[in-house]
C-alpha cells in the first residue's frame, strides 16, 4: 500500500514541481529585463541557470514515466520496476539538489530569500521521496524471495477457490435443515 502511494505521490509531486519550475521568474521587468542571477565565471553554474528549464523538463518527464512503470510493475509483481524506481528517485533527487545548490550560488543578494525558499522546497521534496524508499526496498526483497505471497489478488483467488473446494456438497434439503 505504501509503495502504491509512493508511486502516485511521485507522479503528482513531479507534475507540481514541474509547473513550479516552469513558472520560476528569472528576469524582472518588461523592456529593461533585470536578471535575478549573477553573471558568474563558473561554467557549471552558468550552464545550470541557462538550461534549467530543459533539465527540469527532461527530469520530470523521465520521473513521471518511471513512476508509471513502477505502478505497472507493482500491479504485475515485477521486481525490475521497483529497482529502477528506487535508483531513479535517488538519482533524480540528488541531481535536483545539485541544480538547486548551483543556482542558489548565483542568485543576487536582493533575492537570496527566494534561493532559501528553493532550498527548503527541494529538501522537503527529497524527504518526502526518500521516506517510502525503505518500504519499497522491503517490498522488493519480499517480491524477490517469493513473488506469490506479495499479490493480494492471487491470495484472494487461491483462498476463495480452496474454501469453495473444501465445502461439502450441499443439497437443497440441507440448506433449510435446522440444527438443534
Amino acid at each position: 500500500m505504501i509503495s502504491i502511494m509512493a508511486g502516485i505521490f511521485s507522479i503528482l509531486n513531479t507534475i507540481q514541481f514541474f509547473i513550479f519550475e516552469l513558472n520560476q521568474v528569472t528576469h524582472i521587468g518588461f523592456e529593461d529585463k533585470y536578471s535575478i542571477y549573477l553573471d558568474t565565471d563558473s561554467e557549471i553554474s552558468s550552464w545550470a541557470v541557462v538550461y534549467r528549464h530543459n533539465i527540469s523538463t527532461g527530469l520530470s518527464i523521465t520521473t513521471i514515466t518511471i513512476s508509471c512503470f513502477f505502478l505497472f510493475c507493482l500491479d504485475k509483481n515485477l521486481l525490475i520496476g521497483l529497482i529502477i524506481y528506487t535508483l531513479w528517485i535517488i538519482t533524480y533527487e540528488l541531481f535536483s539538489f545539485t541544480m538547486v545548490v548551483l543556482t542558489h550560488g548565483t542568485i543576487k543578494e536582493q533575492f537570496k530569500d527566494l534561493g532559501h525558499l528553493y532550498l527548503i522546497l527541494q529538501i522537503s521534496r527529497m524527504l518526502l521521496h526518500f521516506t517510502p524508499l525503505p518500504f519499497i526496498i522491503k517490498h522488493s526483497y519480499t517480491l524477490y524471495k517469493d513473488p506469490k505471497t506479495v499479490s493480494i489478488a492471487t491470495r484472494r483467488k487461491r483462498s476463495s477457490i480452496s474454501t469453495v473446494d473444501s465445502w461439502p456438497p450441499v443439497g437443497l434439503g440441507s440448506l433449510y435443515r435446522k440444527t438443534n
